[in-house]
């Protein structure tokens, strides 16, 4: 499994939720699944899937950028 193939959605979605370790970002992500819609929450169950298979290092050598902020 290719461990940094994250859609620009999961990406997005990350980066508002990341915080300086790879629990705590897994954590404040887990908690607000149940208040998201459908289609949200789906990408974030897959965020949620793909972060838990990176270890920490991994997770802090990444880069996750807000959708707005790929904008030219």
């Amino acid at each position: 499994m290719n461990y940094f193939n994250f859609t620009a959605e999961e990406s997005a979605l990350i980066a508002i939720y990341r915080d300086t370790t790879l629990a705590t970002t897994l954590a404040r992500i887990t908690a607000v699944v149940p208040d998201m819609d459908a289609d949200i929450r789906s990408i974030a169950e897959n965020a949620v899937r793909k972060l838990t298979a990176l270890d920490e290092p991994e997770f802090a050598a990444l880069s996750f950028v807000p959708a707005d902020d790929t904008e030219g």
